[in-house]
């Protein structure tokens, strides 16, 4: 069999089961009742028939991963997107691309930094059998006493946020300009994180205060975004916004780890509103599903060396 076949085939092959999940989950998808809370619900799933709450997530049920899938798709929002101006550390990078995967954010604007700090080189040797790593601060001082075993969690971190990657729509800019002329065409507002005095508190009475009481909270689309690790959001991104905000902090520290500040901020705005989880069209929902479920048969089909080869 030529390759050419070869490559026909498996993409037949993966097409089909990709089909055979989709169908699997119309047909799969009958009410049934349960007593037992699981992490990962489907919103608004009802057994109209004893008006006990369905879990479409439940380890009881077939289909587990496409039902998984399905639960990560209806929870799903594109009604806030993060923004990432100019950061400049992999580490959080990676770090913010798991958060906002795990928080159900669909999408993450990444306006391009000058040049990226790898807390991580790998380097193989000129035979492939040996991969040398380099582990390094987040300041870029190489850590020349580091472990094989805070190497390995390093590079397990990357490939988590590889792995987040796949589930996500990850857009890069060149300039900050060209992110916010995105945003604006498309209806967003924009909130630039700040420390400065301008700023206002993330707090349900300080934003009625500023925006209004008769003002919705969090509007319908918002684009929150994060500057540098050192100086925080450009002066352009912070003469453009709309906002500028802040999250309250109870001790001395007035700062916090970029990734970290993205994932209680984040966390914070889904508190503050709790409809902005799900927050998604049904024309949306349908493209993440033509997009995932290939993706998903595709990985059934890989074997154990194959997804192995994946991960390097």
């Amino acid at each position: 069999m030529t390759s050419h076949h070869s490559t026909l085939l498996v993409s037949f092959t993966v097409g089909a089961v990709a089909g055979c999940l989709m169908t699997a989950l119309i047909f799969a998808s009958k009410p049934r009742s349960t007593s037992s809370s699981v992490h990962g619900e489907l919103p608004n799933a009802k057994d109209t028939t004893s008006n006990t709450e369905v879990i479409m997530d439940a380890t009881s049920l077939d289909n587990r991963i496409l039902r998984k899938a399905e639960c990560a798709i209806r929870n799903r929002t594109s009604r806030l997107i993060i923004v990432i101006e100019r950061c400049t550390n992999d580490h959080n990078y990676s770090a913010i691309l798991r958060t906002a995967e795990a928080l159900g954010v669909q999408y993450v604007y990444i306006i391009s930094p000058q040049s990226m700090q790898s807390t991580l080189d790998e380097e193989e040797d000129g035979d492939g059998s040996e991969t040398n790593a380099t582990l390094k601060r987040s300041t870029g001082q190489v850590l020349k006493n580091a472990t094989k075993t805070e190497v390995g969690d390093r590079h397990r971190h990357h490939l988590f946020a590889q792995n987040a990657c796949e589930w996500l729509t990850v857009r890069d800019f060149d300039t900050t300009k060209e992110c916010l002329d995105k945003l604006r065409s498309d209806g967003y507002q924009i909130w630039a994180t700040d420390l400065g005095q301008a700023a206002v508190p993330l707090t349900t009475e300080d934003l009625k205060l500023q925006l209004g009481n008769d003002s919705k909270l969090i509007p319908d689309r918002l684009a929150i975004v994060f500057g540098t690790e050192a100086v925080g959001c450009s002066t352009e991104m912070l003469t453009s916004s709309d906002l500028r905000v802040y999250l309250p902090l109870r001790g001395f520290a007035d700062s916090l780890n970029l990734s970290v500040a993205t994932a209680l901020v984040v966390h914070h705005l889904f508190i503050l509103d709790p409809t902005i989880a799900g927050g998604m069209s049904e024309a949306e929902r349908k493209e993440l599903r033509t997009v995932w479920f290939p993706k998903l048969a595709s990985q059934r089909l890989l074997s154990a060396k194959d997804k192995k080869r994946r991960q390097k």
